[in-house]
């Protein structure tokens, strides 16, 4: 019988999804609003938004290549950890559109190729331990929600600079988890170039890949403008906080309830089901300005992040060759939370002036749609009971 995966693991994974998407919960509710005061116009927005993005969709793939051939993903984890650490002193430091451009560039390259790195890790000692993904992925979610609600509360008390020092000591506290890491998984076997090309040629995969960029697309004017716009509806920093903090409670309620989703509707399901509920999620989004219902509408995180992203995961690693794993979760952070999302906030940025951000916010909810349509009637994913939620 297999051990629990906490048995077996301990502390290290829920540590670092705790601490990991605690710097997310930073960042993702309250640096447009950073860039606002600072005095970034729209378009810039868009600009700095984008470099993020692009970064991500490059820095992802390198980094899991570099895991998988060269065996070392713990050493190259700790390096982007040190990196992402320095670059949020410099953020603190710095003014100005350029250095802005430049540091959060560098910054989200550093932290987007650490988790598809760690994800990998986490799938493969749930392989051989037992448990389920969501339920160890969901300590990332209450890192979330813990740094959503209590930055904002620094940040309506004293100032929003102090959001990159926070940064720091999070990546700082980051480093010894990471250290705690086995350096490759020892079931990897040294065949990476057969398996990547097989990946390519793998259709289900590939069209997975393909909607998830639509999808990613779509997230743009959402991801861009949805913290601004709470703010100019007169929302307070701590109920634009509370704003993002139910979806991910949600989200946490999802994850932790994810296999037995999984056993009813199976992994292709599970996207569906979640790109479908993006879709409606945006159009509510644009349906109300009242808000207490539009923090009811991010209820629907749980579904769009929390059923769609472990099935996603595990469908991209039923897929993946033993030999890339690390290298197809970075194909897929570079399609969808880099090269798609760099897609989105830029059109955001570029229309939202000729558009506004309700007109934006319906055209996200067609393109999710389209996604859904596309994933649906194209990818052949496993069915329900070929993998078990966490295993292989």
């Amino acid at each position: 019988m297999k051990r629990s995966f906490l048995a077996e693991s301990g502390w290290r994974m829920p540590a670092f999804y705790f601490i990991h998407f605690f710097g997310v919960g930073v960042t993702l509710p309250f640096l447009n609003i950073f860039y606002h005061s600072a005095g970034i116009t729209a378009a810039q927005l868009g600009w700095l938004n984008a470099a993020a993005r692009i970064s991500t969709s490059l820095a992802p793939p390198f980094a899991g290549i570099l895991a998988d051939r060269l065996r070392r993903s713990r050493e190259i984890m700790l390096i982007c950890v040190v990196l992402s650490a320095l670059v949020a002193l410099g953020l603190w430091w710095s003014r100005g559109f350029w250095a802005f451009f430049v540091l959060i560039a560098v910054y989200s390259a550093a932290r987007g190729a650490i988790g598809p790195i760690a994800e990998n890790v986490a799938l493969r000692q749930i392989e051989e331990s037992g448990g389920q993904y969501g339920r160890v992925r969901w300590w990332g979610s209450l890192g979330f929600i813990v740094a959503a609600l209590g930055v904002g509360k620094i940040i309506e008390k004293y100032s929003i600079d102090l959001m990159f020092p926070v940064l720091f000591i999070s990546a700082a506290v980051l480093l010894p988890v990471v250290a705690q890491f086995p350096s490759n998984w020892k079931s990897s076997r040294p065949q990476f170039k057969e398996d990547l090309v097989k990946l390519l040629r793998t259709r289900p995969l590939l069209h997975f890949y393909g909607s998830a960029m639509l999808m990613a697309v779509s997230a743009g004017p959402f991801g861009l403008y949805f913290s601004i716009y709470l703010r100019e509806l007169g929302m307070s920093a701590p109920l634009i906080g509370l704003a993002w903090t139910v979806g991910v409670v949600s989200e946490i309620f999802f994850l932790w309830y994810a296999g037995e989703i999984q056993k009813r509707i199976g992994l292709k399901g599970m996207i569906a089901v979640g790109i479908f509920a993006a879709a409606l999620r945006w159009e509510l989004t644009a349906w109300t300005t009242q808000w207490a219902a539009l923090i009811a509408i991010q209820t629907l995180h749980g579904i769009t992040f929390g059923v769609y992203h472990a099935g996603a995961i595990q469908f991209v690693d039923k897929w993946s060759g033993a030999a890339i794993k690390n290298t197809g979760q970075a194909l897929y952070t570079a399609v969808t939370f880099g090269i798609g999302s760099t897609v989105g906030v830029l059109l955001a940025g570029w229309l939202f002036s000729s558009l506004g951000f309700i007109r934006l916010m319906h055209a996200g909810a067609v393109l999710a749609l389209a996604s859904g349509v596309w994933f649906t009637l194209s990818a052949n994913g496993p069915s329900a009971g070929d993998v078990a939620d966490g295993g292989g």
